[in-house]
């Protein structure tokens, strides 16, 4: 089983969402939400493989959030 954890954040690129892990661009979409799903859809990939993983998304303040696992 591998260890390493799978950190995910959804941040606001522009006009557009930007996924990120390990600083590398693993997505840009147009909707927050879309986003979110996709984070959180390569999140539990990682997770069905063993490795703990999360997803942090920014809240109406600009505070940073975890929206999974919740």
């Amino acid at each position: 089983m591998v260890s390493d954890a799978v950190e995910l954040f959804v941040l606001r690129n522009g006009d557009r969402w930007t996924v990120m892990s390990d600083g590398i661009v693993r997505g840009r979409l147009d909707y927050k939400i879309d986003a979110e799903e996709a984070a959180i859809r390569m999140a539990k990939g990682a997770r069905a493989k063993g490795r703990p993983s999360g997803v942090m998304s920014p809240d109406g303040g600009s505070q940073m959030r975890q929206v999974w696992p919740n």
